[in-house]
């Protein structure tokens, strides 16, 4: 067990990262950096994105976002994508500044590879009820509004077989 003393003033960090991986069962890992407070979310697809094909999911996912904070009329400072191909998996990471990140963009980032990959986007099965759904996105908004504060370190959380681990790094 780790005691919560190890993680010094990151256990908000901790448990937004586990809050994440476990509401969103298409997100393979989250990591927070604090050195730039940003948040990688990383999504593993059963095929082999090119750069065309790459490009265009960039494009979509960034007019998706900026279009939301044009509507919501915030800021959106970092806003990046990403892409690794490992044998016959692509690796798509999308990474957002802490200060101006929502929940609902991430909701938003799946919805559109979702209807991207449809199959090929890799998710962990879950059985939560709705209700929970909705209290997880609080928790989370809430721990994304902490850690614009904290002085968290660096964390990683990795969904491995229905397992979620977490990492100080």
């Amino acid at each position: 067990m780790i005691s919560s003393a190890s993680w010094g003033s990151s256990t908000r960090g901790l448990g937004t990262l586990i809050a994440v991986i476990m509401r969103y069962p298409e997100i393979s890992s989250v990591q927070y950096n604090v050195e730039d407070s940003t948040l990688s979310a990383t999504f593993l697809l059963r095929c082999t994105l090119g750069p065309q094909p790459f490009e265009s999911l960039q494009n979509q996912l960034v007019e998706v976002l900026e279009t939301y904070r044009l509507v919501t009329r915030r800021p959106l400072d970092v806003v990046e994508v990403h892409h690794l191909v490992i044998d016959q998996v692509t690796e798509v990471e999308l990474i957002r500044d802490i200060k101006t990140l929502s929940v609902e963009e991430i909701g938003m980032a799946i919805e559109v590879l979702r209807d991207t990959f449809t199959s090929d986007l890799i998710s962990d099965t879950h059985d939560l009820l709705e209700e929970e759904l909705m209290l997880q996105e609080e928790n989370i908004q809430a721990g994304l509004e902490a850690l614009k504060s904290d002085e968290a370190r660096r964390l990683v959380a990795l969904r491995d077989e229905g397992h979620v681990m977490v990492f100080n790094t």
